[in-house]
C-alpha cells in the first residue's frame, strides 16, 4: 500500500487531498525496509531536487513492465551501478533469480551471471543473496550520470533528447 514518496510541495498536494500522509524519517526507512523485503524496485524521480520516489514491481508498474520488455533495459535507465557476481563464493541457489525485475540473471553450471544489457543496478539481487556473492559496482567516471538539478531541468533535457525543443 505505501511505495510512494512525495516530498515539498508534491507531498503538500497529495496529503491536502487526502490521497497521502506526513511521516517521520523512522516511518520512511521502515517503508524502504519493507518494500525491499517484497522486491519492489527503487525509482527516484531523475533530478537532484526530487518531487517523487517510487517502489514498484513489473507486475503492477507500467514503467518497469516496459522496461523489461525492452531488450536493452540498462540503456533505459540512469544508474551508475550494475550487479556483479563473485563467482568463487556463488552456490547457484537461483536466490536472485526471483528477485530479479529485469531477468538479468541466469545461472549456467551453478553460477550466477549477470547480463549487463539488461541489469539497472536496483539491487534486489544483492540485498538476498545468501553468502553475499552479489555486490553493485559503480560504473567507471565515464559512464557515471549527474542528474539535473531540478526537474524543470529533467524535462528540459528529455525534450532536447527528442528533439522537441
Amino acid at each position: 500500500m505505501e511505495n510512494c514518496f512525495s516530498f515539498g510541495s508534491h507531498a503538500e498536494y497529495y496529503v491536502e487531498n487526502m490521497m497521502g500522509r506526513y511521516i517521520t524519517i523512522d516511518e520512511a526507512k521502515e517503508i524502504v525496509k519493507k518494500n525491499e523485503e517484497a522486491g519492489l524496485v527503487m525509482q527516484p524521480f531523475n533530478s537532484q531536487k526530487i518531487g517523487g520516489m517510487c517502489s514498484c514491481c513489473g507486475d503492477c508498474c507500467g514503467v518497469l513492465r516496459s522496461l523489461k520488455m525492452h531488450p536493452r533495459p540498462a540503456e533505459m535507465v540512469q544508474s551508475n551501478y550494475f550487479a556483479q557476481v563473485d563467482e568463487a563464493e556463488c552456490t547457484g541457489c537461483e536466490t536472485c533469480l526471483e528477485r530479479c525485475q529485469m531477468e538479468a540473471i541466469e545461472v549456467d553450471d551453478g553460477i550466477a551471471a549477470i547480463d549487463l544489457i539488461r541489469c539497472i543496478g536496483c539491487g534486489l539481487c544483492v540485498t538476498t543473496c545468501p553468502v553475499d556473492a552479489i555486490e553493485l559496482v559503480k560504473k567507471r567516471e565515464d559512464e557515471l550520470y549527474q542528474p539535473p538539478k531540478t526537474g524543470a531541468e529533467t524535462y528540459m533535457k528529455i525534450m532536447q533528447e527528442r528533439g522537441k525543443l
